[in-house]
């Protein structure tokens, strides 16, 4: 009697000792997931401020990116299945965030290309002296890639957007889950949305203004 006794008190303990452990694990998990989500959020907060066009916009945004392609790695080589739908919704915002970065920089050289041609057209429309058979093939050259370029910054804005749209559902998804740690804002999402809108109406009237200078034919 006294063997089961002591057998069962065994048993209690290691149960103990084993759910005891588990807890730790997991609330070790959750600290882990809680610091990768807040330098995440605040990597995205960076990439997100207004910076004038053509300042070196491009290197700044590429270190972030492969700082969020780490923190998304890392996040998934946690032991999330303690803790699902954490570790589901936390990997869903971080991958939200690198993905929105990734399209940040598509657009990022798109536009820049886009500037490129617009002054290179400019600077071709400009040149003083006669117009010569060249000087009108070149013309129309860069007018031609003037509009590759341009449905190519189209796309790559549309992706953005889709991107600022997105990210909003993964951050509702994790917010009540992270209650104690900050997300991206909704207001910070917005405001990148409405620079976007600007910038790219902007543009499409400098290229606009570009197909309308004249090439002798």
């Amino acid at each position: 009697m006294k063997r089961v006794a002591a057998a069962v008190l065994l048993l209690a303990v290691i149960a103990i000792a084993y759910w005891g452990y588990s807890g730790y694990k997991q609330r070790e998990m959750q600290a882990a997931v809680a610091a990768l989500v807040a330098d995440a959020t605040s990597r995205l907060r960076d990439a997100l401020q207004p910076r004038a066009a053509g300042a070196g916009e491009l290197e700044p945004l590429q270190g972030q990116f492969k700082a969020l392609a780490g923190i998304a790695q890392r996040l998934a080589q946690l032991e999330t299945w303690r803790d699902p739908p954490l570790g589901e919704a936390a990997q869903q915002y971080v991958d939200e965030a690198h993905a929105l970065l990734r399209r940040q920089l598509a657009l990022q050289r798109a536009s820049d290309q886009l500037r490129i041609d617009l002054n290179a057209l400019a600077e071709h429309i400009g040149t003083v002296g006669g117009r010569s058979s060249d000087w009108i093939r070149e013309a129309v050259k860069l007018k031609q890639q003037l509009d590759r370029d341009f449905f190519d910054f189209r796309l790559a804005e549309g992706g953005l957007q889709k991107g600022l749209q997105a990210l909003p559902d993964a951050r509702r998804q994790l917010a009540p889950l992270l209650a104690a740690t900050p997300l991206i804002e909704d207001r910070l999402l917005a405001d990148a949305r409405k620079r976007l809108d600007q910038a790219s109406a902007q543009l499409a009237q400098q290229v606009e203004a570009a197909r309308q200078l004249p090439v002798p034919r």
